[in-house]
């Protein structure tokens, strides 16, 4: 239940810097990216700090280990934020509480690994800085939030609009009476809003620099089939294209209409939906809203993957800000104690219904949050212990991770086979067969890049299977000697 999308090529492009000399090196996408360097697709100069751990202990598994603990720190900054500003100690340990029971992490967790898992702890204490003013730490985590990967510079922009927006009294009263009072907070806004920008431009202009992106794959890579109702070839394009198409926009934004309600149910319901009651809080998110409820991909509204790190310190921030504001109006402990007791019951009602820990979920989707070894992965494990450790490879999406610990390990494109540039991806899987030692497939758990391999194995008469278990379902070839 791992992926080469995007597992394994985090681990291929950790082992090859540390074991091949080869800079973020992955294979999984060389007909999209020639160079194979991981800032080809995303600049996140964050995995520096990644990389001596890997070091230590250098196994996928590592990553496992060190994204459900950056993801469970992140309960550190929204304990302080409610301990500080929403009723003291005993709201923040329950806030903390709620963070980690929070369905939408739990499938960020369960979902592979993810540079994106590190931003609820970077955005957290961002915001948390804001609110003390203490702008050197502040900018601290924003650097460190830039570093993750290049979209969260469109977050830092925002982030700048909503500090102008929360001292605008203090700005504004600084512009009328030319008083120095609100001149430090309106730099920070600005300076906050020019970084975003700037570090935006950097990461595309490195990448087209260096690492440029095949013109034939270009259309595929920016997502543009993602947004064939509003029509934008570029995400970039999106907020002019609201403007000058508004209709289409609406069209787009009603496309799956009933998933993007309920993904917004399963955001914001477990705080109880306090998070509305501080909406400026939010404002940071609404690059991710405007392109996950425009875009036409299902994974891009739903939870299950790691795209929900962009929006939950922000969620959590402004639920905290919301029960502060429902004190200040009803100031009594009756009251205190009535909203956190909502928020409480909400968590656990949202927790049953939609964690992936949860029994009634593990029975509801078996086939997607259960995780076991049977006779079947018992088997396949045989097999991937038959292909020497440094032996180059072709294999499929869920069984890569499995063997990226090496430069020459190749992974079908099975997404890239059902898009706009199929031709492409099946000329590199047949070019990359031609090349491999080995090629391994399992037909139970993935039958069309089985299908897809043994077509081609079938006009290569110099492969010959050297292994099947589990009744034929795996497969392992191996090139004549």
């Amino acid at each position: 239940m791992t992926r080469a999308w995007d597992f394994g090529i985090f681990t291929q492009s950790l082992w090859t810097t540390l074991q091949a000399n080869k800079f973020l090196y992955h294979t999984c996408e060389l007909f999209v990216n020639p160079s194979g360097c991981f800032f080809g697709v995303h600049f996140s100069p964050i995995l520096f700090v990644v990389l001596p751990f890997y070091r230590l202990v250098t196994r996928p598994e590592t990553l496992l280990v060190i994204q459900s603990f950056i993801l469970a720190l992140a309960a550190v900054p929204i304990y302080k934020l409610a301990k500080e500003y929403a009723g003291g100690r005993v709201v923040g340990l329950l806030f903390a509480v709620l963070y980690l029971m929070y369905p939408a992490i739990q499938f960020v967790n369960y979902y592979d690994f993810h540079v994106q898992s590190f931003l609820p702890l970077f955005f957290g204490f961002a915001m948390y800085y804001v609110t003390k003013e203490n702008w050197p730490r502040y900018f601290v985590f924003i650097l460190l939030s830039l570093m993750v990967e290049e979209h969260a510079a469109l977050i830092v922009v925002f982030i700048g609009l909503y500090i102008a927006l929360k001292y605008r009294r203090q700005i504004l009263s600084t512009m009328r009476s030319k008083e120095p009072a609100g001149k430090k907070v309106l730099g920070i806004a600005l300076v906050t809003f020019a970084l975003g920008c700037v570090w935006y431009w950097f990461t595309l202009w490195q990448r087209n620099t260096f690492f440029p992106t095949n013109p034939a794959a270009l259309g595929e890579f920016l997502g543009y089939p993602n947004f064939g109702i509003l029509g934008a070839t570029d995400p970039l394009q999106i907020p002019w294209l609201m403007i000058t198409r508004p209709l289409n926009a609406l069209q787009a934004l009603a496309f799956d209409g009933q998933y993007k309600l309920l993904y917004l149910a399963l955001l914001f319901g477990p705080l109880a939906f306090f998070s509305f009651k501080a909406p400026s809080a939010l404002i940071p998110t609404l690059p991710w809203f405007t392109f996950s409820l425009l875009s036409q991909t299902l994974a891009h509204h739903s939870l299950g993957n790691q795209y929900q790190s962009y929006l939950v310190a922000f969620i959590f921030v402004a639920a905290i800000f919301g029960l502060r504001k429902n004190f200040l109006r009803t100031p009594s402990l009756k009251s205190i104690q009535g909203s956190v007791k909502k928020i409480a019951a909400f968590s656990l009602m949202f927790f049953f219904i939609s964690s992936p820990l949860c029994p009634v979920v593990n029975l509801a989707f078996p086939n997607y949050t259960y995780i076991g070894i049977g006779q079947h992965e018992v088997q396949l494990d045989e097999l991937i212990k038959m292909v020497p450790p440094y032996a180059s490879i072709l294999t499929q999406d869920n069984l890569f991770p499995q063997v990226s610990n090496r430069v020459n390990a190749y992974v079908i494109p099975k997404w890239y086979l059902m898009s706009t540039i199929k031709n492409l991806a099946l000329s590199f899987t047949n070019e990359t067969m031609d090349e491999v030692q080995y090629v391994l497939v399992d037909n139970r758990t993935d039958p069309f890049s089985t299908d897809v391999a043994i077509s081609l194995l079938e006009t290569k008469p110099q492969f010959i299977l050297i292994a099947a278990r589990d009744n034929g379902t795996i497969l392992l070839y191996q090139r004549k000697p």
